[in-house]
């Protein structure tokens, strides 16, 4: 009687637990699904980083204007007005004498400017290009970081969905202990079963039931960490599409091609590089002389108590031509050019060693792409099997034609070959993603 009593309290723990299981699972599924593209968009549209690169983005627009450039002329103008008194004395040479106590003189002065450089060597369209590289290398800079944060979003998505998946199927794992340990019951009642395949049945259901509180745990813990990705409350639910399917990639060659022309990385090299060439550019400009245009409109007035004039008013424009040239500098100018050369050099360098690296990891990655793709369909196939065995042990068992222990050896090799499937469809998952971040395929949607 106490065994019974026993055996009925374990058995409703496990039913309570399996309960939890599936009510936690339930409520997930009831939650509004967040599918991978939704979760870049999300986290796209929260991030700070992304939101700063904008701004900086409206700067160098802003900058990029030919007034910036000194394209333009400038404009100014000038008032000035002053009023003193004086007590003054003047004696002629003709012995005439004049004075004048508190004598009071009044000036008055308005000008209209106007400055223009109308040759600098060429350095304003030296620098009418610097500042549109500049727009395009902040442009740029958004795109790569976007592209990153996308891949980032992802790869962890996938992860969560790998994880997903795996606790799924050990919940099928404990699915079939719960079936197992039910049958061995039924067959140890009647004497067809030993206790310690009761028991064994028994303690692979706890150590099944075990990894299953962990697992649910670990992605509890994931999910928290992947809303803190997305930059929104830690404890906000949903669901996913735990859908694990890779698409199609381009060829290998379209893959080269592709990331040498898109990839934001070598595209921010290729403008730092395009800087250098036009750094070059702006020295030699130095070497040449530089003109400017000046014109004034001025209206000026001046009356006085005392002197040779009463008043004095003028109004006319002026107009000035400045030349400047620099015949020694201490051979600064020389050094710039050859600074400059240096610099675009480095940034050969630079550009040249990122497309040699990004050709040997696309390379190697879609290797490992080709070898995924190829050992998922093996890996479904041995799936294929391992189910149909374990189906045929457990009915075999039923019958009394096997033992327990060629059971639970199924199972284990159908559990195994499920997990080994969806590894190796979240790695072939993975290397798609990359290869695709590599090629400068947007991987977010209003990508160009």
């Amino acid at each position: 009687m106490n065994a019974q009593m026993d055996i009925d309290k374990r058995n409703r723990h496990w039913v309570a637990l399996l309960a939890f299981v599936f009510i936690t699972h339930g409520g997930l599924l009831a939650q509004d699904k967040l599918s991978a593209m939704d979760a870049v968009k999300v986290g796209l549209e929260r991030n700070f980083n992304i939101q700063i690169l904008r701004n900086q983005e409206t700067i160098a627009a802003n900058n990029n204007t030919p007034g910036r450039a000194g394209m333009l002329p400038t404009i100014g103008t000038t008032g000035t007005t002053s009023y003193s008194v004086n007590s003054t004395e003047q004696k002629f040479f003709t012995g005439e004498s004049r004075g004048a106590n508190n004598a009071s003189t009044i000036a008055f002065r308005l000008g209209l400017e106007v400055s223009w450089t109308a040759f600098d060597g060429f350095r304003m369209y030296v620098a009418r290009d610097r500042f549109q590289t500049l727009e395009e290398q902040s442009r740029m800079r958004t795109t790569a970081e976007m592209q990153a944060l996308a891949a980032d979003i992802l790869l962890n998505y996938y992860d969560l969905v790998q994880l997903e998946r795996s606790t799924e199927n050990l919940r099928y794992a404990v699915r079939l202990d719960r079936d197992l340990l039910d049958l061995v019951e039924n067959k140890k009642r009647i004497g067809t079963a030993t206790g310690l395949e009761l028991l064994q049945s028994r303690a692979r259901l706890t150590a099944d039931s075990v990894l299953l509180v962990q697992l649910e745990a670990d992605i509890q813990r994931a999910r928290k960490n992947f809303n803190q990705l997305l930059n929104r409350p830690v404890e906000t639910a949903f669901s996913m599409d735990t859908t694990l399917k890779s698409g199609p990639i381009p060829p290998q060659e379209e893959l080269l091609t592709r990331a040498f022309q898109s990839n934001p990385t070598v595209l921010i090299n290729k403008l730092d590089r395009q800087l250098a060439l036009l750094s070059m550019e702006d020295s030699k400009g130095a070497m040449w002389p530089e003109v400017t245009l000046q014109g004034t409109m001025n209206y000026s007035y001046q009356r006085n108590d005392v002197g040779f004039l009463l008043s004095n008013r003028n109004l006319g424009p002026t107009l000035g031509l400045t030349v400047r040239y620099t015949i020694y500098d201490g051979n600064n100018r020389k050094q710039d050019i050859a600074n400059a050369r240096i610099n675009e050099e480095v940034a050969r360098l630079r550009e040249t060693d990122l497309l040699q690296a990004i050709e040997a990891q696309i390379r190697n990655r879609y290797a490992d792409y080709v070898a995924f793709q190829q050992l998922t369909d093996l890996q479904q196939l041995n799936l294929n099997v391992a189910r149909e065995q374990a189906a045929l042990a457990r009915e075999l068992y039923r019958l009394g034609r096997t033992t327990n222990f060629e059971v639970r050896e199924a199972i284990l090799q159908e559990i195994q070959a499920q997990d080994r499937w969806i590894q190796t469809i979240f790695r072939l998952k993975q290397t798609e993603i990359g290869l695709l971040d590599l090629a400068g395929i947007p991987l977010y949607s209003g990508g160009q």
